[in-house]
């Protein structure tokens, strides 16, 4: 099985277990996981989903990004 390990967008790159301060956060928090919801069937749930530990989602509703992948053992 693969996992993402980090997403690239734009000039920023999202990498699993670094922490960071994406652009209207207060504070800054650590990427906890990486989803592709490219397939999802509810309005607005499509793109990537970038998890961090706060609770907060990023979502990239784009596919002009740079998916990292790494194979889970």
């Amino acid at each position: 099985m693969r996992t993402i390990k980090s997403i690239s967008y734009h000039s920023d790159t999202y990498v699993v277990g670094e922490a960071y301060k994406p652009p209207s956060f207060t504070d800054g928090a650590t990427v906890t996981s990486i989803t592709d919801n490219r397939n999802a069937f509810r309005h607005n749930d499509g793109g990537f989903e970038v998890r961090f530990d706060t609770g907060d989602i990023l979502r990239i509703h784009s596919n002009d990004v740079v998916v990292h992948l790494e194979v889970a053992k």
